[in-house]
C-alpha cells in the first residue's frame, strides 16, 4: 500500500472506522512515519471536537422497544466461535465504529482536517480566538518583562544612590562629632594653645597643637602640608628643656594638606616647652631622623 492510500485511512482511523486489516496495516505504517503520526493526532482532536458540536436527539420509544424485541430474539449459537476482539496495538488502532455506512466511510477517507474546519466552521473559528488569545498573552507577557526589568534596573540605581548618600552622612557625622570633640577640649578651662609654623623645608604649612597638662590630652591640627611619600608619615615631637625629643603619633595629611592627631602627652615631658614635626617611616621612630616641617615653643 502506497503512502498515499496510508493517509485516505487516517481520518477513517479518526473516527474509528478502520477495518481490523486496514488497522494493522495502518500500524505498521505509522510506526515509521511521523508525518501520518502528526496528521493522525490532528484529525483525532477534531473528530473529537466534533462530538461537542452536534446537538442530541432523543431516539423515539418504538426504536427502542423494536431494538429490545430484536436483540431478545436472537439465540447464540455454539458453532459460532466469538469473533475475537482486536488486540491493541501501539499505533492507537481501535475496532470499526458501528452504524457507519460505506459511503460515510469513503467520505471520511477523503476529507482532512482543514476540510474538516471547513465543514464546521465553529471549528475554525474557535482555533483562530484560541490563536489570538495566544498571540495577545505572549505579547502582553513581553511587555510586562520588559517593564519589570526596567523597574529592577531602577531599584538597582536608587540602592546605588542610597548607599552612596548613607556613606557620605556617615561621613559628615563623624566630621561633626570630632569638630565638637576638638571644640570641647579647646575650651577646657585647663586647656593650652601652641602654634606651630612651618620650616624652611615646607614655610606655607602651619599647626596648632592643644594640650591639657591635668588630664595628658594632645590635638594636633595642621594645614598646608606636601603629601608624605609612599611608606612615610609625619611624627609628632615633644620637647622639654635640653633632653632629647621624645616620641609622639604618626600622621598623614589628606590631599587638601590637612592632618590631625590625638595623642597624649609623655610621663617624662608633662609640661613640654616646644612641639616639632618631621616626615618618618610610617610606623614611627624612636629618634628624629628626617626633615623638620613644624616647628613652635612658647618663647
Amino acid at each position: 500500500m502506497r503512502h498515499e492510500e496510508y493517509k485516505e485511512l487516517l481520518a477513517l482511523e479518526a473516527a474509528g472506522a478502520v477495518d481490523p486489516s486496514e488497522a494493522r496495516a495502518l500500524g505498521a505504517h505509522l510506526s515509521s512515519c511521523a508525518e501520518c503520526r502528526d496528521e493522525l493526532e490532528e484529525l483525532r482532536g477534531a473528530a473529537a471536537a466534533l462530538a461537542y458540536t452536534v446537538a442530541l436527539v432523543a431516539p423515539p420509544p418504538r426504536l427502542r422497544a423494536s431494538l429490545l424485541e430484536q436483540v431478545r430474539a436472537l439465540k447464540p449459537s455454539a458453532e459460532t466461535p466469538a469473533e475475537p476482539r482486536p488486540r491493541a496495538a501501539a499505533d492507537g488502532a481501535r475496532a470499526p465504529a458501528a452504524g457507519l455506512t460505506e459511503e460515510a466511510r469513503r467520505l471520511l477517507g477523503r476529507l482532512s482536517l482543514w476540510q474538516l474546519f471547513r465543514l464546521r466552521p465553529s471549528l475554525g473559528f474557535g482555533a483562530a480566538a484560541a490563536a489570538l488569545a495566544l498571540a495577545a498573552l505572549a505579547a502582553l507577557s513581553f511587555v510586562l518583562w520588559g517593564r519589570t526589568h526596567a523597574l529592577r534596573a531602577e531599584v538597582a540605581r536608587l540602592a546605588e544612590r542610597l548607599g552612596a548618600s548613607e556613606g557620605e552622612l556617615a561621613r559628615e557625622r563623624g566630621q561633626l562629632a570630632r569638630m565638637q570633640e576638638v571644640n570641647e577640649f579647646l575650651t577646657a578651662p585647663g586647656a593650652r594653645m601652641m602654634n606651630l609654623s612651618g620650616t624652611k623645608t615646607a614655610p606655607q604649612a602651619s599647626a596648632r597643637v592643644a594640650y591639657d597638662r591635668d588630664s595628658g590630652r594632645v590635638l594636633l591640627l595642621a594645614y598646608d602640608l606636601p603629601p608624605a611619600p609612599e611608606g612615610k608619615a609625619y611624627q609628632l615631637w615633644f620637647i622639654a628643656g635640653n633632653k632629647p625629643p621624645l616620641p609622639g603619633g604618626v600622621f598623614k595629611a589628606d590631599p587638601r594638606g590637612r592632618g590631625s592627631l590625638s595623642d597624649r602627652l609623655p610621663s617624662e615631658a608633662p609640661a613640654p616647652d616646644a612641639f616639632a614635626v618631621t616626615l618618618e617611616d610610617e610606623r614611627g621612630v624612636r629618634t628624629p631622623q628626617g626633615e623638620m616641617y613644624l616647628l613652635g615653643s612658647d618663647s
